[in-house]
């Protein structure tokens, strides 16, 4: 079997993980021996640990794939996870899966120690003929610049051949929510390598991987063009999701729906992805990586006159999207005299457990500081890490409640049994702030004479 040996179990470097042990070739035998590699004295990662060494996937998804994966992975016994450094001599493949990330939230500079270690970790540690691919979502010029010298550094004061570590860049495309597993085997993958070899290495062991034959592999000319497509990526999606937010203020001011507008303009193949306006942005990409290239820009390429301002404009306002949806709260609040909330959804997408840069959380911490005495549910997490609180995994007693606000589309919300809510509150005022509920279920409110408004509709 292949060894492959992946740094960090986060949403993406687990998911990966999972992906490839599950792999089996033409004899129904898994083709890869995989080995997870998390921090040590780390309660996260010491947590993360336990659960994959217990058959237990660390991070909570409605993904139906990730049960049948866990089965096969658990006959076949070829999934372990570790903090012990050691392991990365023992890997034919390597895979960087951690986080590159700002020193604080106001994004002016990189952590760039903590990376570096995660790298020094590997390099001290990998042998001669290992294929390494950074995963993670980088700076421009991080695999060449920062990634490559550490490496040659250090396997030079070894005694070894830097040549014959073959180096290369491929950035996930993972996709939480429904198809979280799936989107790593079918999904559109780029690649590069320092070297043709390197390139050609690279190829191979993601064609093992992906389905290739439906989503075909696309090679760039160096790593650093690879880094460049994943930021550029992000960064589009960014522009379009911020470019809708004073449209949704607009049209919300004459009265009218704009999912309607859009779901015109989509008619036209061309104008397919236009966005629809939402509560806001949020997850561990969007929000900060508009914003990378331009530090990259500056830090790593010494360009001190490239300012990005789409980027940075797009970056600015999604954060500040979810206050359009706190006035429009505190309007209906002050109108109809309510001060008890509950947020249906603090993840920062459909059916996952991730909270970070949730734009629910920019919604609460507004909320609590405005003296609203505010509710928490969430089917899919228990504590929410960002605001030290804990939140109720099952619907709260609704006597307790004036207003429902609905923040994230989880499919348990598609089951929500409005005719007993009602009984239970006959003065309960609901919210939809992104498009969670359907037309079916706003039929069936308005049906019921609960008070509602629905943002965008």
């Amino acid at each position: 079997m292949i060894n492959v040996v992946i740094q960090g179990l986060g949403y993406v470097g687990a998911a990966t993980a999972l992906t490839i042990a599950s792999k089996l070739g033409k004899n129904k035998k898994p083709i890869f021996n995989v080995i997870g590699v998390e921090r040590k004295n780390n309660v996260i990662s010491k947590k993360l640990i336990d659960n994959i060494n217990s058959n237990i996937f660390p991070h909570k998804s409605n993904n139906i794939q990730v049960k049948s994966l866990l089965k096969k992975i658990e006959n076949n016994n070829n999934l372990i996870a570790t903090d012990d450094i050691k392991y990365f001599s023992k890997a034919d493949v390597i895979i960087i899966s951690i986080n590159f990330d700002f020193k604080d939230k106001n994004f002016r500079d990189f952590k760039l120690d903590a990376f570096k270690k995660s790298v020094e970790d590997i390099a001290i540690n990998i042998t001669e003929n290992t294929l390494l691919i950074v995963q993670s979502t980088v700076p421009p010029g991080t695999t060449e610049k920062i990634v490559l010298p550490i490496l040659v550094k250090i396997l030079k004061r070894r005694g070894l051949n830097h040549k014959k570590i073959y180096l290369s860049h491929s950035f996930e495309r993972v996709m939480p929510g429904d198809n979280y597993m799936e989107s790593i085997t079918n999904n559109w993958r780029v690649y590069a390598g320092i070297n043709k070899i390197s390139e050609q290495k690279c190829k191979n062991f993601l064609s093992k991987i992906i389905n290739v034959k439906e989503f075909p592999l696309t090679r760039l000319n160096n790593p650093t063009e690879s880094e460049i497509c994943k930021l550029l990526e992000n960064s589009f999606r960014a522009v379009n999701i911020a470019f809708i937010d004073e449209w949704l203020r607009f049209t919300e001011r004459l009265n009218l729906n704009l999912f309607d507008i859009i779901n015109a303009i989509r008619k036209r193949p061309t104008h397919k992805n236009i966005m629809l306006p939402g509560l806001g942005v949020g997850g561990y990409c969007i929000p900060k990586d508009p914003l990378i290239t331009k530090v990259a820009a500056e830090k790593i390429f010494n360009f001190k006159d490239l300012k990005f301002p789409m980027s940075v404009k797009a970056a600015s306002i999604n954060k500040k999207m979810p206050d359009f949806t706190f006035e429009i709260i505190k309007k209906i609040c002050k109108k109809v005299k309510i001060n008890k909330i509950l947020l249906m959804g603090v993840s920062y997408k459909d059916n996952v457990g991730d909270t970070r840069y949730s734009a629910a959380e920019r919604l609460f911490r507004k909320l609590d500081k405005s003296k609203f005495k505010i509710l928490l549910h969430d089917p899919l997490v228990k504590k929410w890490r960002e605001t030290n609180k804990i939140v109720n995994t099952k619907i709260p007693d609704i006597k307790l409640i004036q207003l429902m606000v609905f923040l994230v589309k989880h499919k348990q919300f598609n089951y929500i049994n409005f005719e007993k809510l009602k009984k239970r509150n006959k003065n309960l005022f609901i919210i939809d702030a992104n498009n969670v509920l359907s037309k079916k279920q706003i039929l069936k409110i308005n049906k019921l004479n609960i008070k509602n408004y629905i943002l965008g509709k």
